[in-house]
């Protein structure tokens, strides 16, 4: 007769974002996009004013703020664990197709109504930004598309 076998150590691997670059990278991508912001807007930092260094690098601090992103994803990414394959998400479908007919609805209002003296309450005050709130809708109806089976 055979001892017993001892269950296996299962590790848990901390991986993705509980990486320490990962987040270090996540934060400086987000500090630098507010950086930005009052760098090439007319605002000061509140209590500093302006920082020489981001206002003389100008627009590249966009690109060096996406790439600092692109980098915290990548890490976190390459460091997560293996995941279970769960299948697809039991309401992405009519949530897909939901949020692709409330972005195409959106936008086809906007162009209707923009040239008459229909007024829809914050609607729209919004003007333009109605065209991104509907692609909005729309991406979120191709990401939901992921989750789809």
């Amino acid at each position: 007769m055979s001892a017993p076998k001892k269950p296996a150590k299962v590790s848990l691997r901390k991986g993705g974002w509980y990486h320490p670059l990962a987040i270090t990278l996540g934060l400086a991508s987000v500090a630098w996009f507010v950086g930005t912001f009052f760098a090439t807007s007319t605002h000061d930092f509140p209590k500093v004013g302006t920082v020489p260094v981001l206002s003389g690098i100008g627009g590249w601090n966009w690109l060096i703020a996406s790439v600092l992103g692109l980098a915290a994803v990548t890490v976190a990414d390459s460091t997560r664990g293996p995941r279970a394959n769960t299948g697809g998400w039991r309401y992405a479908g009519p949530a897909m197709a939901t949020c692709g007919i409330v972005g195409l609805a959106w936008i086809v209002v906007f162009y209707v109504i923009a040239n008459t003296e229909t007024r829809i309450p914050i609607y729209s005050d919004l003007g333009q930004w109605n065209i991104l709130i509907g692609m909005g809708f729309i991406v979120a109806a191709f990401a939901l598309a992921t989750k789809w089976e």
